[in-house]
């Protein structure tokens, strides 16, 4: 076996919802330096990188994420998808998505004994009247499988936009079909740490058993103006050896603060 698998250990920064077109230029400054010192292993960011999916948005993302200075996975969430070209919505809906942040939809990162793969859980359109709402298909949790299936890393984390569990005080009431079937699949994978955004609020619940824990974390939004009943944030997440431990950090008069701590055996 790869020596890269011995020992596991990897930093995530996990940044959800940055909508840019509402954020504030200093909120972007702090974020950024507080992520450089931070030093990650990898940063993810679960999804809504726009507010209404235009090319400015797009490229001011991108112009952020360069200046991160560190590997970066991520998927689309329903704000990246256009908003008002309905044409491009239907017929081409991640084509600024792909062109300025990442070609591949469901990305995977592997190394240091972790996995990280995400899953696209935004929807051009849905059988509901709210579009905003998600899905996870049976054909990407088969994906996720055989991705998980081919790794020997020790601990899997999966990453997709819209959260697919009853977290406590959440301030938007979220839909997202096929979640039933995405949890049991999480479950029966094995998958230790699942982030999510969608809801700009930060949270952290644990599901499962003495056999399996998996760890849901949701963010809050990293930048944008629009926010729920907590302040811009974001989380640090460690994973070692069967540990795992979640930073939780909002920005407060001084910049960004770290303001709970979580520790869970995984």
């Amino acid at each position: 076996m790869d020596g890269d698998f011995l020992m596991s250990f990897m930093r995530l920064v996990h940044l959800s919802d940055l909508h840019f077109g509402t954020e504030e230029a200093d909120v972007v400054e702090a974020l950024v330096g507080v992520i450089r010192r931070a030093g990650p292993d990898l940063v993810v960011v679960s999804g809504d990188f726009t507010q209404v999916g235009s090319a400015r948005e797009f490229r001011a993302a991108r112009t952020f994420l360069e200046s991160l200075g560190a590997p970066v996975l991520s998927v689309p969430g329903n704000h990246d998808i256009p908003r008002f070209n309905l044409w491009e919505r239907f017929a081409n809906p991640y084509k600024k998505y792909r062109k300025h942040i990442k070609d591949e939809l469901c990305p995977v990162h592997e190394g240091r004994g972790v996995i990280v793969a995400g899953l696209n859980s935004a929807r051009r359109a849905l059988p509901h009247w709210n579009w905003a709402n998600g899905a996870i298909s049976e054909s990407q949790l088969e994906y996720l499988a055989g991705v998980f299936e081919k790794s020997p890393a020790k601990h899997r984390v999966c990453v997709f936009h819209h959260p697919i569990h009853d977290a406590v005080n959440v301030p938007l009431d979220t839909r997202v079909f096929g979640a039933r079937r995405a949890q049991a699949a999480l479950r029966r994978l094995k998958v230790d740490v699942v982030l999510t955004g969608h809801v700009h609020h930060a949270s952290v619940t644990t599901l499962g058993d003495e056999g399996h824990k998996t760890v849901y974390l949701s963010a809050s939004t990293a930048l944008s103006t629009r926010l729920r009943g907590q302040e811009n944030g974001f989380n640090i997440v460690e994973i070692c050896d069967g540990e795992l431990d979640v930073q939780v950090f909002a920005k407060g008069l001084n910049g960004f603060e770290m303001t709970e701590t979580h520790s869970v055996r995984i």
